[in-house]
């Protein structure tokens, strides 16, 4: 019987462990400046068993941004180009709306690197997967992620949960 159970919770817990795709976390009407805003949750790209990066898409009203953030004490400069390869090879440019400058691990995960999203650049992401992300930090060097098959889409995926045709909730 205890075998049992034992097999039991190792199936839950395995299962539990799984990365949830990106979905819609906050889709509503700010009731004070009458913005629509959207958002996905927080999704992780891993390198092996590693997660090095972190990603969601947000939309306040007709502008969008995506919002990165790595997995190590990191410093990124406003104006640093994030370069993402898309499928069929070309380059994505994406410029840091803001500064990050952590100063040790305990710092780690408490900003966003913000690029806002320009119209073609918001129509590349939503007609292609992206294949690599490369952002270019002042005290660790280069993070270059290779995404696995499983993690090309999410970035589609997000974009699309936060694209205009979804309605939102009335506060």
């Amino acid at each position: 019987m205890r075998v049992i159970v034992l097999i039991f919770l190792f199936l839950v817990c395995s299962f539990l462990s799984k990365a949830q795709d990106p979905v819609l976390a906050v889709n509503r009407i700010d009731k004070y400046t009458k913005e629509l805003i959207k958002q996905t949750s927080l999704y992780s790209f891993k390198d092996g068993n590693t997660v090095k990066l972190h990603f969601n898409v947000r939309s306040v009203d007709e502008n969008y941004y995506l919002q990165l953030n790595v997995d190590q004490p990191v410093t990124v400069k406003k104006g640093t180009e994030i370069t993402l390869t898309m499928e069929d090879g070309k380059l994505l440019k994406l410029v840091s709306d803001n500064d990050i400058i952590s100063l040790g691990e305990s710092d780690i995960s408490k900003r966003m690197i913000v690029c806002t999203l320009e119209l073609a650049e918001i129509t590349a992401l939503l007609k292609q997967q992206v294949n690599s992300i490369r952002v270019p930090t002042s005290n660790k060097g280069t993070v270059n992620l290779t995404l696995t098959a499983k993690d090309k889409p999410m970035i589609r995926t997000a974009m699309t949960l936060v694209s205009p045709k979804l309605v939102p909730k009335k506060i």
